[in-house]
């Protein structure tokens, strides 16, 4: 005799068979009059108490064009086993349907859509404005979507103190350039640097997100500092990771000649005479290697070049001075 679990087991195969033929059957083109009765039995069975039952509806259902709208949003709020399937391929759900099924669905549920590739703008701004960080950083690292300004302004409007989820932003290739300049100031270092390449951005909006206040507080620690105190004080930014090329750029052209070779020297591992050679500019193919060692973009490029010129020239101009200086006094 069939014991009492055997003959669960039994009843619950016998449902999910029954859930595959009502799926499969509900996802072909049949008559209208033949697909009520099994839509009816459709709703029995996302109602079972067993989520097994429920997921295999729900998976067969998932390339079903047409289904009753209650019968979709029933497999939406259910648990994630059962929604993350349907959600994640439906066609069942309108732009506008999905907008206004967002702010009831879980935040599973909403993980799950926001890894879809055909995401309508305003299923965007619901998604970034409805969920979680789990959700909404899915949502930031879909690259298979565009992520509409108005999306964006929620993101930065409700993580802007989020450093993670804004440096998830920040690797974004398709940033409108007002979001450009409302991340560029709370993304790390190094995410700000690439924003800046990425998306050629004006130097006088470069000098506006680098941070005027903290350029100025490095500025003030090397002004009157030696060489050897400026080399020491680039080593130190260097091994906690807060020295970059564009950090480089913003104090040398304060007028630290030493920060610049010293930068470019640990950068390149090249010792800081060989560096002054170079900086000469006698030889334009050593300069380029330089870039090429310090891993300088060719975006920034440009400005190290102006760099080398302005400092190699007021070596010169000295250099003059003091020569004519010494002919003065011989002549005395």
């Amino acid at each position: 005799m069939m014991n009492a679990v055997s003959l669960v087991d039994a009843v619950k195969l016998e449902k999910m068979v029954l859930a595959k033929r009502v799926g499969r059957f509900l996802a072909a083109d049949q008559a209208r009059e033949e697909r009520a009765a099994v839509e009816n039995v459709a709703r029995v069975l996302a109602q079972d108490v067993c989520d097994q039952v429920r997921g295999v509806l729900a998976f067969e259902l998932r390339h079903c064009k047409i289904l009753p709208r209650d019968l979709a949003e029933k497999i939406a709020y259910d648990v994630e086993s059962v929604s993350g399937p349907f959600l994640m391929e439906t066609r069942a759900f309108s732009a506008r349907e999905l907008v206004a099924l967002i702010p009831g669905l879980k935040e599973h549920a909403l993980r799950t859509l926001a890894q879809r590739s055909d995401l309508h703008d305003a299923v965007t701004v619901a998604l970034a404005t409805n969920g979680m960080e789990p959700s909404v950083t899915s949502l930031v690292r879909n690259d298979r979507i565009n992520l509409c300004e108005k999306a964006c302004n929620k993101v930065v409007d409700r993580f802007a103190d989020n450093r993670r989820m804004m440096d998830h932003m920040g690797a974004r290739g398709d940033l409108p350039l007002s979001i450009v300049e409302r991340i560029a100031d709370k993304v790390s270092d190094h995410c700000r640097e690439l924003l800046i390449e990425r998306y050629t951005v004006e130097e006088d909006v470069a000098a506006k997100v680098t941070g005027d206040s903290k350029i100025e507080v490095l500025w003030q620690k090397i002004k009157d500092a030696s060489p050897a105190q400026v080399h020491a004080f680039a080593t130190e930014l260097r091994a906690s990771r807060r020295l970059n090329h564009l950090l480089v750029v913003e104090l040398s052209e304060k007028g630290s000649a030493a920060f610049f070779e010293s930068a470019l020297a640990l950068e390149a591992g090249l010792p800081l005479g060989r560096i002054r050679e170079i900086l000469t500019l006698v030889d334009p193919g050593a300069f380029v290697r330089l870039m090429q060692m310090a891993n300088v973009s060719k975006s920034m490029a440009p400005r190290f070049l102006r760099l080398a010129k302005k400092f190699h020239g007021a070596r010169q101009q000295d250099a003059g001075e003091n020569s004519q200086a010494d002919e003065e006094g011989e002549v005395v």
